[in-house]
């Protein structure tokens, strides 16, 4: 469960350093689709859901891993309507793994008769998938896409918050049911 957290904080938070026309993105998102690819193997044994986001989690890694070295040599630096285009399903892609987990959370929740708070960080990412939609369609109208991009970074952060509560929800499951984590 810790590297499903650490690999959704990857991919939600970005801190990155320009050098002209490179990007070092400091928390890269390769590495965060490889946690999350790890922790669904190892959650494996909890809901056989967590086998659906595999293949995505690989991909979206491998597809991160060569943006991020596109950014940093500064080849993406003419953006064009390709990155544009791979950008949104990159985005599509990575709410659909968020579905994906929660789904697999929600039927170890179910499994084992505890809540681990899947309600609530189902509709965190509700408003996280509206917000971040809205973003990419309004792209067309600057003014209200920079208020959504806003939106979706503040659900992003609240995201984090639901899946860390979901984490101390699934440690004291596994205390009090004892089990091995």
């Amino acid at each position: 469960m810790n590297k499903l957290f650490w690999g959704f904080f990857l991919i939600y938070l970005d801190f990155n350093l320009n050098f002209g026309a490179s990007t070092l993105q400091l928390l890269p998102d390769w590495l965060g689709f490889v946690l999350l690819y790890i922790a669904c193997v190892e959650l494996l044994g909890e809901s056989e859901l967590f086998q659906r986001p595999q293949p995505f989690c690989a991909g979206l890694a491998i597809y991160s891993a060569i943006a991020w070295l596109v950014n940093l040599t500064g080849f993406g630096a003419g953006s064009s309507v390709l990155w544009w285009v791979l950008a949104l399903v990159d985005t599509a892609l990575t709410l659909y793994v968020d579905y994906l987990v929660i789904d697999a959370l929600a039927n170890v929740e179910m499994r084992r008769n505890y809540d681990l708070c899947t309600a609530h960080l189902r509709k965190v990412w509700m408003v996280l998938a509206v917000a971040t939609v809205s973003a990419c369609l309004l792209m067309i109208v600057p003014q209200i896409a920079v208020i959504c991009v806003i939106a979706a970074a503040v659900a992003g952060i609240f995201f984090l918050v639901a899946i860390h509560g979901t984490r101390k929800a699934w440690r004291n499951m596994m205390d009090e049911q004892s089990l091995p984590l």
